[in-house]
């Protein structure tokens, strides 16, 4: 089996608006370790461990994807979705057209906004699932310990151990070193997947030690997966058939017209919440996936880039007796904040963001009141 791996490079530029917007969402930010983009640092992460690298994008940030990563992958390893209909549609997309010129392809899906502090754990843990999804004819995927009961995360359950001696990597031929490290990797069969939990709910997950985060880090034979679409929604199945006739037959317009009737489904609730068994692989590595400025502030810490009084700074800032602030001057003036704890301050050219970092989450109302309101370019 041939190894492909997706890189899942959408978002409308929310979650850290005004800094992120539709045309340059998290994902085509500097903001992975070293400055580069958390687009270019997740491609660089994965190459080497399979055949190739895709990406996958919106069509309007196609241009954008295709330009930062020019010197990595060709542009003819884009494939971009029309319309966003979901990881669940926009994975059957991309594992469809692999499956078209390599029927027995087996698949490794990531996401392209997230930070992770640990590049080789990552992708032994990226190969270990890849080997399990082979060895087992069926779906794997990546659980992250958890370290504090977060609810915007999904959770696995853990079901009994795998026996290691069942694990083959993926053919191909991954570094020595990276094999190694993803045998001893431990593996168990999933008992459920639970998708963001109440806050009661997190906690007893992680007192429980039974838990994992779920990263959507995901593997699967091309084949068994396009079965498991078909369970779920033969109708959506026979609109990506469609979409993927249309574009390899070169007809644009029908695969626009045919993606565009597809519903808008994630791929756990679509896949993962209804089989009965598939398989997790227990890893540990710095990862997050930067869903507010909190988060971002707090990688900043992490990383060393904060003052001594816990102050997270990027531009031309001045920061007096202020504690646990983060603050982004992006508009060429000096910004300024005096006495104030706990604050994200993000200033651009067209908008200026004040918000407690308690409410940061919030952030994602504004975007909402700007689209009711029509205030597209702002969005």
């Amino acid at each position: 089996m041939s190894l492909h791996v997706l890189v899942l490079a959408g978002g409308s530029g929310t979650r850290l608006w005004p800094l992120s917007r539709e045309a340059r969402p998290k994902h085509l930010l500097p903001l992975a370790a070293g400055g580069a983009t958390l687009l270019r640092a997740s491609v660089e992460r994965v190459l080497g461990i399979g055949d190739s690298v895709r990406v996958v994008t919106a069509a309007s940030q196609a241009e954008a994807c295709a330009t930062e990563l020019r010197d990595l992958i060709p542009s003819s390893a884009l494939v971009a979705e029309p319309v966003a209909r979901g990881t669940g549609p926009a994975l059957a997309l991309a594992t469809a057209l692999v499956a078209r010129a390599d029927p027995g392809a087996l698949i490794a899906s990531v996401h392209a906004d997230s930070r992770v502090g640990d590049d080789p754990a990552y992708r032994a843990a990226l190969l270990a699932s890849a080997g399990w999804a082979a060895s087992t004819r069926g779906l794997a995927t990546v659980g992250l310990t958890p370290t504090r009961p977060a609810t915007g995360f999904g959770y696995i359950e853990l079901g009994e151990p795998l026996p290691p001696s069942a694990w083959q990597p993926p053919s191909g031929e991954p570094a020595r070193d990276l094999v190694a490290a993803a045998a001893r990797l431990p593996a168990h069969r999933a008992a459920r997947l639970v998708e963001k939990p109440a806050y009661a709910a997190a906690a007893a997950f992680l007192a429980s030690g039974r838990f994992l985060w779920n990263l959507g880090l995901f593997a699967w034979p091309a084949s068994v997966f396009l079965q498991e679409i078909r369970a779920a929604d033969a109708r959506l199945a026979g609109q990506i058939d469609a979409a993927v006739d249309a574009h390899v037959g070169g007809d644009p317009a029908g695969f626009a017209a045919a993606y565009a009737e597809l519903p808008t489904v994630a791929v756990e609730p679509l896949v993962f919440e209804r089989i009965s068994s598939f398989t997790v692989v227990r890893a540990s590595f710095p990862w997050s996936d930067l869903g507010s400025w909190t988060d971002l502030h707090a990688v900043g810490v992490e990383s060393g880039d904060a003052d001594p009084a816990g102050n997270v700074v990027a531009g031309d800032a001045a920061v007096i007796g202020s504690r646990g602030c983060t603050v982004e001057a992006r508009a060429g003036r000096l910004v300024a904040v005096v006495g104030g704890d706990g604050l994200v301050v993000v200033d651009t050219p067209d908008a200026l963001l004040v918000v407690p970092a308690a409410d940061s989450q919030r952030v994602k109302d504004v975007v909402e009141q700007l689209r009711a309101a029509g205030r597209d370019a702002l969005l």
